[in-house]
C-alpha cells in the first residue's frame, strides 16, 4: 500500500503521537499569530462530516495544551449547527480553548456568486451570534471547484482568507483531504522539519479509535447519525405513550 493510504496513520492514538512529535521542533500557533516569526504550526480543521470526531480531536488537543481552529460549515449535508446536541459539540470545543472559523461553501450561492463579500459576512454574523466567539477566519469548502483557488486576497468580509496568497507563499501546506495524503506524509514533514512554518489541514472525520478505510470511516459517520435519529424517534415515542408500529 502507498504509504501515503496508510490506514493506521489515521487513528486517535495516532494523532496524539504526531502532536507531540510536532511540538518537539515546533510550536503551535493561531490564526492571529500568522505573521510572527520562528518555526510554528497553524492547524485548521474542515469539519466536513462529523462534529462529533471533531470535538475528539479537540479533547486530545486540549491533553496537549494545544490550541486550533475548528471551521464550520453552515450549509453540511452531514450535520446540522442547529441541532441542539451538535450545537453542544461546537460549544465544549469552544470550551476546551479552541476557536472556530467559517467554513464556507460557495457554490451554495451559485444563482447568486455575486456577492461573495455579503455572504461571508452574514455566516460570519451567524456563528458569531450562536456561539458567542469572534470569528476571524475562512475556509473555502472544495475551492477546486469554481476556481476559488484563485482567490488571493488576504481580508474577505472582515476575515482572514485561510487560501489566501500569503499563506501559500510563506506556508509549506500538509492536507489529509479524502482521507489520505495529499502531497506528503504528516509524519514524514515532521520528523525531517525542514520547513520553517507549516500549515496544516486535518478534517476530523479521518481520524477513528481503530484504523479503517476512507470510505468505511464516512458510512462510520453516516450510520451514527442514522442510528441516532431512529433512537430520537424510539425515544419521543416512549416518552409519549404512543406506540412503535413497524
Amino acid at each position: 500500500m502507498n504509504k501515503k493510504h496508510a490506514f493506521n496513520d489515521f487513528t486517535e492514538k495516532n494523532y496524539a503521537r504526531l502532536l507531540k512529535a510536532a511540538k518537539i521542533n515546533y510550536q503551535f500557533k493561531g490564526y492571529a499569530d500568522y505573521k510572527k516569526s520562528g518555526k510554528m504550526i497553524i492547524m485548521r480543521h474542515d469539519i466536513d462530516y462529523s462534529v462529533h470526531r471533531a470535538c475528539s480531536l479537540a479533547q486530545i488537543e486540549a491533553r496537549q495544551d494545544i490550541q486550533t481552529t475548528y471551521f464550520i460549515n453552515l450549509h453540511s449535508e452531514y450535520y446540522n449547527i442547529w441541532e441542539k446536541e451538535i450545537a453542544q459539540l461546537i460549544g465544549k470545543i469552544i470550551s476546551l480553548g479552541h476557536e472556530i472559523g467559517l467554513h464556507f461553501d460557495p457554490m451554495f450561492y451559485e444563482k447568486d456568486p455575486g456577492n461573495l463579500v455579503e455572504h461571508l459576512t452574514w455566516e460570519k454574523s451567524i456563528l458569531e451570534k450562536l456561539f458567542k466567539q469572534a470569528v476571524q477566519v475562512f475556509s473555502f469548502h472544495n475551492p477546486s471547484v469554481g476556481n476559488w483557488l484563485d482567490v488571493k486576497k488576504e481580508r474577505i468580509g472582515g476575515m482572514l482568507n485561510a487560501y489566501s496568497a500569503y499563506f501559500k507563499e510563506n506556508y509549506h501546506y500538509c492536507s489529509d483531504s479524502n482521507g489520505y495524503w495529499r502531497f506528503e506524509r504528516l509524519g514524514d514533514v515532521l520528523k525531517e522539519a525542514k520547513e520553517v512554518k507549516l500549515h496544516l489541514l486535518i478534517h476530523p472525520e479521518w481520524w477513528t479509535p481503530r484504523a479503517i478505510s476512507p470510505r468505511r470511516r464516512i458510512t462510520r459517520c453516516i450510520d451514527g447519525r442514522a442510528k441516532k435519529q431512529l433512537d430520537l424517534y424510539k425515544a419521543l415515542l416512549k416518552k409519549w405513550g404512543r406506540k412503535d408500529i413497524t
